[in-house]
């Protein structure tokens, strides 16, 4: 009697659940797409289907270079179009700067492994073994943290020159012997932790430093820690030529392991019973570290925030987006080849608008 009850309560609490209120769901408990997404019909997670079908119209209306919108709520995958040839559920997509947080998770993995002892360790103990130029006091002070929240004070103009532009830092980087002594040997702008400014160099000390800690390259580590757990098999991720994998925007993923990574991030860092990045480092890595305006702000490598709507995503180049609102248990994975200017963040935000409100 006693253990029908307690079903009972279990089924009833299971059921006041749904996707509009909370995290808990039936899926939660039931299922994980390790193996592969399931799909459900909208209303079956409590979603309105002609308002998803809005986000086809509104990419097709505007002329929109969007190659695929997935949406995922409850832990099923209830919207997945594929917008443009050539692109499709079996194509490898390049992700840009959402790499970066792919590789902020590692580092939160290697901190909990013990690989790396903090963030608020100094960058520049993790490369005794080289001679870094302009090494005055600040490049001293510089710690992990302030790299992981794009603070730390380097001479570095990567949004003033287009990534088509030789005089970019970071193409310059990528294109010199050793990455990562090009970004180690920078001058000083700056004091570590004082202003924001966006570089990709940071990103690949992490890979760096991944390398050198875990005795691995960037990939081994992630495919071992991150993504084998979360059943991501294939992945491509480039590397610069003395063989570090390029952590500021190298990787390409199917758009259904994007949104694998996306629910990760909902369930805070665990993956069907198992904490694969510490709880902690997630939350840390979503909360607003800087402000731009009281709507927008930055995380942690490519975590971007929305503090009056509760919601945040990992963003790359051309619109690539991973949408998480916790609120709804929603996650919205989007892929596209549109040129930056100053209304693709718009655009982007616009997309996933309308998969919000779908939500019933």
């Amino acid at each position: 009697m006693r253990k029908a009850l307690g079903l009972l309560v279990a089924v009833i609490l299971l059921t006041l659940a749904g996707c509009g209120g909370g995290t808990a769901t039936t899926t939660r408990e039931t299922y994980w797409p390790t193996q592969g997404w399931r799909t459900a019909e909208p209303a079956d997670q409590d979603m309105d289907a002609a308002k998803l079908e809005e986000i086809t119209t509104y990419v097709q209306s505007n002329g929109l270079a969007v190659d695929s919108v997935l949406v995922v709520r409850g832990g099923y995958l209830v919207y997945e179009k594929y917008l443009r040839l050539p692109w499709d559920a079996g194509m490898l997509h390049p992700i840009h700067s959402i790499t970066k947080s792919v590789t902020s998770a590692l580092v939160g993995i290697a901190i909990d492994d013990g690989h790396i002892k903090s963030l608020d360790d100094r960058m520049v103990d993790y490369f005794t073994d080289r001679t870094i130029q302009n090494l005055d006091e600040r490049k001293q002070s510089i710690t992990l943290r302030h790299l992981m929240t794009m603070k730390g004070g380097f001479d570095w103009q990567e949004w003033t020159y287009s990534y088509s532009d030789p005089r970019n830092p970071w193409i310059q980087a990528l294109r010199s012997p050793d990455t990562v002594q090009f970004v180690l040997d920078r001058p000083m702008a700056t004091q570590p932790g004082s202003v924001w400014s966006y570089n990709g160099g940071y990103s690949q000390l992490f890979s760096a430093i991944i390398t050198q800690k875990t005795g691995m390259g960037t990939l081994d580590y992630a495919n071992q820690n991150l993504f084998g757990p979360l059943g991501i098999t294939e992945v491509r991720w480039n590397q610069d030529r003395q063989g570090i994998y390029d952590a500021g925007g190298g990787l390409q993923m199917f758009p259904r392991d994007m949104a694998k990574f996306g629910l990760l991030y909902l369930h805070n860092g665990k993956w069907d019973g198992r904490q694969i990045v510490p709880a902690d480092f997630v939350a840390e890595s979503v909360k607003t570290h800087t402000s731009f305006t009281a709507s927008s702000g930055y995380g942690y490598e490519s975590w971007w925030t929305y503090p009056l709507d509760d919601y945040y995503y990992a963003a790359g180049l051309n619109g690539q987006r991973i949408y998480i609102v916790p609120e709804k248990d929603l996650v919205v994975v989007v892929t596209s080849t549109i040129p930056e200017d100053s209304q693709l963040e718009g655009k982007m935000r616009t997309i996933a608008q309308y998969a919000i409100s779908a939500c019933e």
